[in-house]
């Protein structure tokens, strides 16, 4: 399955340390110029060398041809990372490409179902590589802790507690 990825699923795994994950669960990694340019705009952030890196190692930049989509998309109030990144998607879909976009914000997300898109965002990056062995159990906690308490992103508590205990709950089959 090929993985489009928006800029705060990048960022927030290089935060922790978890970027690596994408080249494992996937078979393809695509984003857009406009998304390198927003997650390498801060030289100085600690993640910013592992960011780097993934651009030439892992992370292909693909572009989509629908530039119509993503200024449509761009009326609904949603950043221009997240439109090409939502057009790119829904261009590969046409062609007959499985993939799923890697994205965290709520409005780009309830517009990606609208365009019949698969949606994941960075907390099912984590329980992805949990849910397939690539990770233990106290390291999907500790990346997921380390999220909420490290960084700024930022869930309910409900949903917090909620992943805390689908995490203690998981069973590897085998």
């Amino acid at each position: 399955m090929i993985a489009i990825i928006n800029a705060s699923p990048l960022i927030y795994l290089g935060q922790i340390g978890a970027v690596v994950l994408f080249p494992k669960l996937f078979s393809k990694c695509y984003t857009t110029n406009l998304v390198k340019n927003e997650v390498l705009r801060q030289k100085n952030a600690p993640e910013y060398t592992i960011l780097e890196e993934s651009f030439t190692e892992w992370l292909t930049i693909k572009e989509t041809s629908n530039q119509k989509l993503i200024k449509k998309l761009e009326k609904l109030q949603i950043h221009s990372g997240e439109a090409s990144i939502l057009a790119l998607g829904k261009e590969l879909l046409d062609k007959a490409e499985e993939n799923i976009i890697i994205i965290d914000d709520l409005t780009a997300r309830e517009i990606a179902r609208t365009l019949g898109l698969k949606i994941t965002g960075t907390l099912g990056i984590i329980l992805k590589a949990l849910h397939l062995s690539f990770i233990t159990k106290k390291k999907c906690r500790d990346f997921i802790e380390n999220l909420v308490v490290n960084t700024t992103f930022r869930i309910s508590t409900t949903l917090y507690s909620k992943i805390l205990k689908e995490i203690d709950d998981f069973q590897p089959s085998g």
